[in-house]
Parts: structure tokens; sequence; C-alpha cells
């Protein structure tokens, strides 16, 4: 489930500069500098496994592993060796650095000399290989901790998705902090909440070494900072819980003790995941603590006019919605049919508007739905995820789609040229030539098929809807 306050829109007015700047750090810290560590990573344990140094270390990584007690990492490895899973063993011992530091240490007294003469040459350009891993020389390691990585784990992520998920989360509730702090009082409070959220962390997984990297502590923190600062106001609130998605309104700080049980209860149900549901619990905490303390030493800091114009801010379209999609939750089907028509005359044909009444008109397929199937396909000047949208409305009624209008069809089908995948535009295209449409409307529709085959690297396609089209200029 997830939860995100949507009081406000982004404001110009209050540029944020620190969030945007940080938001590209991230970005540029990704690109350019983690790009290579998968790749460097596989040809490290290919290059490992392929001079047999695991054969070599093997029997004293077990050694090492029993002196250090952790029985539980031992027997999971001796399982997977003796299940030939050779790749992955490796993958364990190469992270482990106290061991490689330890190996190289203790070499002479560990291998035949002249062993340790060929073992160690190769052995450390694997691991300096391994060591020049962004997550493994800077990921926050709860048994190692240091001042560096505290602060740089922040700005490091496991990939692109987690990168993309993090960002897009700091903009949503980053903006509004920004503006109510100041750009250098943010920054300070982001970097402070995400030093809390490690710490926390690696305080309640001392003997981990799992490298723990990614900004989802401090946008936690930020988080918190948004709705302390409007503490016990009444704002808005994006939900998303698997199909069901919605507004609705509640009092700022409700939501705050929500978010750290959903953290709690994750972490104790579900001990086996990656993510770092106490860290996430610790930014929370962190930047509740951050906007509170300050609100009460330095009430000054805090830009209170800015807060107080999302009192009058409010969206009455978005409130509107919220209303629409509560109403569908409790199957009351004709309160929001009632609610979507006055909203269509109050604030125009809006696409989601359209389509919300749309899927209520199918649920009996009648007159009303066909009608609503033509003017679906007709409406223009729609974002590529709208034609989509569009393209699932031609899609359940293509079986049958003799009352649809020839004009409908035509326009619909070059919309969905400008898709990825021309399916449904190749498939009309093969309607109205069945129906004997005009030859202008073929012609136009033909050139549209052969410049989506072109933009789609489709040469035969291309110069098949091409010749098709000259043919039909010249009968």
């Amino acid at each position: 489930m997830i939860i995100l306050p949507a009081e406000r829109r982004l404001d110009w007015n209050n540029a944020p500069v620190a969030l945007v700047a940080i938001i590209v750090i991230n970005i540029l810290v990704f690109f350019l500098y983690q790009a290579g560590d998968d790749i460097r990573f596989y040809q490290a344990v290919q290059s490992y496994l392929q001079q047999d140094y695991l054969s070599q270390e093997w029997p004293i990584y077990q050694d090492y592993l029993a002196s250090q007690q952790k029985t539980e990492k031992l027997h999971t490895l001796r399982l997977e060796y003796s299940d030939d899973e050779l790749v992955s063993v490796a993958s364990t011992l190469l992270r482990d650095t106290h061991f490689s530091q330890y190996l190289f240490d203790n070499g002479p007294n560990l291998f035949y000399w002249d062993e340790y003469n060929r073992w160690e040459e190769g052995r450390r350009q694997i691991q300096q290989t391994i060591d020049s891993i962004s997550y493994l020389r800077f990921g926050l390691k709860p048994n190692d901790l240091s001042v560096a990585d505290l602060l740089i784990h922040q700005f490091l992520h496991g990939g692109f998705m987690h990168l993309l998920g993090n960002m897009v989360f700091l903009m949503i509730c980053g903006f509004v902090v920004e503006a109510a702090l100041g750009h250098l009082t943010f920054i300070v409070f982001y970097v402070t909440g995400g030093v809390a959220a490690g710490l926390t962390h690696s305080l309640l997984n001392l003997e981990s070494e799992m490298p723990l990297v990614g900004a989802s502590g401090a946008i936690s923190a930020v988080m918190a900072m948004y709705l302390v600062l409007y503490r016990w106001k009444k704002i808005q609130f994006f939900y998303w819980f698997y199909v069901v998605v919605g507004y609705f309104r509640a009092p700022a700080l409700i939501i705050l003790p929500i978010y750290i049980a959903k953290e709690l209860f994750s972490y104790f149900s579900d001990s086996g995941s990656n993510v770092a549901f106490l860290a996430h619990a610790g930014g929370f905490v962190a930047g509740a603590l951050l906007i509170g303390i300050t609100a009460v030493i330095k009430p000054s800091v805090l830009n209170t006019d800015y807060l107080e114009e999302s009192d009058d801010d409010t969206d009455p379209y978005r409130e509107t919605l919220a209303a629409i999609y509560s109403a569908l939750e409790k199957y009351r089907f004709d309160t929001a049919k009632r609610l979507i028509t006055t909203a269509i005359k109050e604030y125009g044909p809006h696409f989601e508007l359209l389509l919300l009444r749309h899927n209520l008109l199918k649920i009996n397929r009648g007159e009303a739905w066909q009608k609503s199937v033509n003017q679906m396909l007709l409406e223009k000047d729609l974002t590529d995820a709208e034609i989509k949208e569009q393209e699932k409305i031609w899609l359940d009624a293509s079986a049958d789609p003799d009352f649809i209008s020839s004009r409908a069809l035509a326009h619909a089908a070059r919309s969905f040229s400008r898709l990825d995948k021309i399916h449904s535009a190749e498939r009309i295209y093969e309607v109205l030539q069945a129906r004997g449409e005009s030859e202008a409307v073929l012609r136009k529709l033909a050139d549209a098929l052969a410049r989506a085959c072109a933009r789609l690297n489709d040469q035969e396609k291309h110069k098949m809807y091409l010749q098709q089209a000259r043919q039909v200029a010249e009968v």
C-alpha cells in the first residue's frame, strides 16, 4: 500500500533548487559512477572461478567463519557448495572484505610458498576490482561503520528502478519541505535524516556485513517533515492499494504513526526482504524530531506564510475525483455516475472523467456504452498513457466493431500508430478496408502506418504500407 501527501502542487515561485540539486547528484552518481558495477563484479567472480581460487580458499574460509562464530552463514554456504552453486559461494566470499584482508595479511602462513606467489598477484587484481564496486566501497556496513559511508551511501542505489522510485518520492514530498525550510536548512536536514536512518539500521543489525545503499532513509525523514509541518491540519493524500486508487483528507500527523507501524510490521513479518525497513522508521522519527525541535527552538526558520497558503489552495477537481473514487470503492455506482456527470459539466470533458463514465457504462454494455465507445475513440490531444487506455477500449469492443463509426475507427487508428506496438492500428486498417472506406481515409491511414513502421525499423511493412498508399492514390 502506498500513501503519499498531495496537498500542494509544485510552485516555481518557491523554486526547489536544493531538491533538484540532490536529484541531479543521485542521477549522475548512478549513471557516471555506478553504471559498470554489475559487469565488473561478474567479471571478477568469473576470473576468480576460472583461476580456481575458490578451491584454494574455501577450506580457509570455512575455518575463518567458524572462528568468527558465523555458524548460520557457514551452514548456508556449505549447502550451496555441496549443491555446486559455486557462483553464489564465490560472490559471498569476495564480498567479505574482512576475509580478503585476512588472506593478504596471513597468506604466507596459509599457503605453500610457491602456491602463495602465484595466488597473491592474481588475487590482488581481483580484489582491486571488487573494492572498486560502489556499494562495497561506500555502502553502509553495520559491522564496519564510518562517517564517510554514513554520508555517501545515501547517494548510491541498487538499480535503476530503485533510483527512479526514490527520486519520484523525493520530488513529491521534498518541494514543500524545502519551501518551508529554505534551501540550506533543507539540505542539512535531508542529510541528517539519512544519517539517522543509517545509524538506526546499523545499531539494530550490528553483526550484519550487508552494505546498505539508497536515499530511502533520508526521503522517509523528508516525508515525516512534511507531515509535522502541517501538524493537525487536514491535508490531501493520494493512496494506491493494489488496483484501488484515490484521494482522502486527514490530519497530517495521524499518518506519521501509520507509516512507522507499517515499516515495523514489514520488518517483523518479512525478515527475508532486502529492504531496510528499520532505516525507513529511523528516518521518519529523525525527520519528525528535526522539525519539531526547530518549531520549538527557532520557529522563525519555518516559512509559515507558505504553509498557510494551502488552507485555501485545495483543488476542487481533485476533491471531486476523490469523491468519485470513494463511491466506486463502495460500489455506489449510481452516486459515482451522478458525480461524474456533474464534474463533466463543471470542469469539462476531461479524459479521466470520460474513462470513469465509460467503465461504468461497460457494466451493462448497452446502447449508452456503444455511444461511449465511439466518443472515447474520437478523443484527441491525448498523452501516450491515455492513448493506451483508448486502445483498451478498442480491444474490448473489437470482437464485433460494426457499431463503431468509420470516423471513430480512423481517428483511433491514427492515434494508435503513435504507440510502440501498432497491432491495433493495423487491425482497424483491415476493418476499414473491408468496409470499403473512402480512398482519402485509407490513404491517410496507410501513410500513418508507413511512418510508424519506419519509426519502429520495420522496413518490410514500411514499404508495404507506402505501396498501398500509392495504389489507393492511383485508383
